[in-house]
């Protein structure tokens, strides 16, 4: 069987098991922890990839930040600062990879975030990031709110030339993956769905658009880190409008109050952006369009949450 990757081929035998000569009974040993499954089961695997402890497709073990933190709007939140594997290709930081011990959730919460957390982070910046537990293997886009992959460790075989065609040496920096990221679940990844106020000072909105009666929205792209932009959605209600009655053209204002049956209105500002600063959080619903699954943000009403100008 051969699979075609970046500009060679890459042959593996249909069954090809990198962990061939490991037991899986031994994942119910209480002794088999984070450790075990660092050195016999990601290690092998890295290895059958492609990679080593030398250049040019190097393993970089527990390497630490310099600065163990993200910063959101007004807010900053704390990360644990030595990723477990960092992948690196021709010297450039391709993949992450944390390990767990078995019995640690890695589909969700917070060892999910703190992978995620890693990867965005701006002395590392990959597009993809990996959690074994020695029972499973998942992966994820920074971009995508879903695993791009995910099996158990005993149906490796089935799985391993799926792998090689994200994290191979040869794919791994593939710039299809560099796509514009979703603010909102950047957020939720990075724990910040718990807070109750993020504020942003003067964010760009080039239109407001009526989503019914009583729900309007705006997004724009932002630069929270240098070099990194996100999409961003502001969702908001009517109480939340009503404070916008001076702040932008009166015009708008009037054309965003009507409540035309089945008529979802929008007001462009075709003469500049119009800078805003809000109070908001993260919202709870996911939304999807034929691009895209995102997640919006919601715009506090108490305490005033708008101030703006046109630029």
């Amino acid at each position: 069987m051969q699979i075609y990757i970046g500009e060679r081929y890459m042959k593996y035998e249909k069954s090809f098991n990198p962990l061939s000569d490991f037991s899986l009974d031994m994942l119910t040993d209480i002794e088999f922890k984070e450790d075990s499954v660092r050195e016999e089961i990601i290690t092998p695997i890295l290895k059958a990839l492609g990679y080593s402890a030398s250049k040019p497709n190097k393993i970089i073990r527990s390497r630490s930040l310099k600065h163990p933190f993200i910063s959101i709007g007004s807010q900053r939140k704390e990360i644990t600062c030595i990723p477990d594997y960092l992948l690196e290709v021709d010297g450039k930081l391709a993949w992450v990879l944390e390990a767990k011990k078995p019995g640690e959730n890695i589909l969700t919460g917070k060892h999910v975030e703190q992978a995620y957390s890693y990867a965005i982070h701006t002395e590392i910046r990959v597009p993809l990031f990996a959690l074994c537990n020695g029972e499973e293997f998942v992966l994820y886009k920074i971009s995508e709110d879903r695993p791009i992959l995910h099996f158990k460790i005993e149906e490796l075989p089935n799985y391993f030339e799926a792998l090689g065609k994200y994290l191979s040496p040869q794919n791994a920096l593939n710039t299809e993956y560099k796509l514009a990221k979703d603010f909102g679940l950047h957020l939720k990844r990075v724990g910040f769905e718990q807070f109750e106020h993020l504020v942003f000072q003067d964010v760009p909105f080039s239109y407001i658009a009526q989503l019914d009666g009583n729900k309007f929205t705006t997004a724009t792209g932002i630069e929270p880190y240098e070099g990194e932009v996100y999409c961003v959605s502001f969702d908001f209600g009517i109480e939340v409008f009503e404070q916008m009655k001076g702040l932008i053209p009166d015009e708008a204002y009037e054309i965003l109050s009507r409540r035309d049956m089945g008529q979802r209105n929008t007001v462009k500002f075709g003469d500049g952006r119009f800078l805003i600063s809000v109070d908001c959080k993260v919202g709870q619903n996911l939304e999807e369009n034929h691009n895209e699954i995102f997640l919006p943000l919601w715009v506090n009403c108490n305490p005033p949450c708008f101030s703006g100008t046109l630029n």
